[in-house]
């Protein structure tokens, strides 16, 4: 896939999950945990890399929905609260992400978070690991606002008084690249993170990244 020539950012707005940060670990083994407690066989950490990244009624739609459809519901009401008890357990950033965030924040590139972790718990890992560097963070809060939706991105970007067009989304999956598109934005797929090249590409990112470094 051929590299589009892209404008500097007017700002970056970053997923969270398999973007900064690498929270596989403790997503899933608080779901395996729920799982337990249904008397659900466990799942392998890396099944989770298809999983997630949808939100938590998705995931557990993913995971549950054809097999035990009955325990959709239960499965979804334990995880939250299973979950927010790990959710930093393992969690942290990719290496060479902070120095990107850094580099970015100090050119004055306004940075904004958006993913469909749930709202509170996105708020706490950026600012865990970020206490200054993000503008804006906004997790799930609605359904109907569920990347791809564009609605709290444009929110970002008119808080940000930036021009959707010229915006950069940052993320590493299909959902992400999916995202920019509704908001009329930039693309950008990374490769670190819980998809492969290939979904990114097949998805139509602008720009594909194996490094943070080749982001700026």
């Amino acid at each position: 896939m051929s590299q589009k020539a892209l404008p500097p950012p007017a700002a970056c707005i970053f997923d969270l999950d398999g973007t900064l940060v690498d929270s596989l670990r403790d997503i899933a083994e608080a779901a395996n945990e729920c799982l337990e407690l249904l008397g659900i066989p466990p799942r392998r950490i890396a099944d989770y890399r298809y999983l997630v990244g949808e939100g938590v009624p998705m995931l557990v739609q993913r995971l549950l929905g054809e097999s035990h459809p009955h325990c959709v519901a239960r499965c979804t009401e334990l995880l939250r609260p299973a979950y927010r008890t790990r959710v930093l357990r393992h969690t942290r950033p990719y290496a060479g992400v902070p120095d990107l965030v850094g580099r970015l924040h100090a050119r004055g590139v306004p940075l904004a978070v958006l993913s469909n972790k749930p709202h509170d718990m996105t708020v706490r890992i950026v600012r865990t690991f970020w206490p200054e560097a993000f503008a804006a963070v906004q997790g799930y809060v609605e359904e109907r606002y569920r990347k791809p939706s564009p609605h709290h991105a444009r929110e970002i970007c008119a808080a940000l008084g930036v021009d959707p067009a010229a915006t950069w989304v940052i993320g590493d999956t299909p959902t992400d690249v999916a995202t920019a598109r509704a908001l009329g934005g930039v693309a950008i797929g990374v490769t670190w993170g819980f998809r492969t090249r290939a979904d990114l590409a097949a998805a139509g990112a602008d720009r594909i990244v194996d490094r943070p470094d080749e982001l700026g």
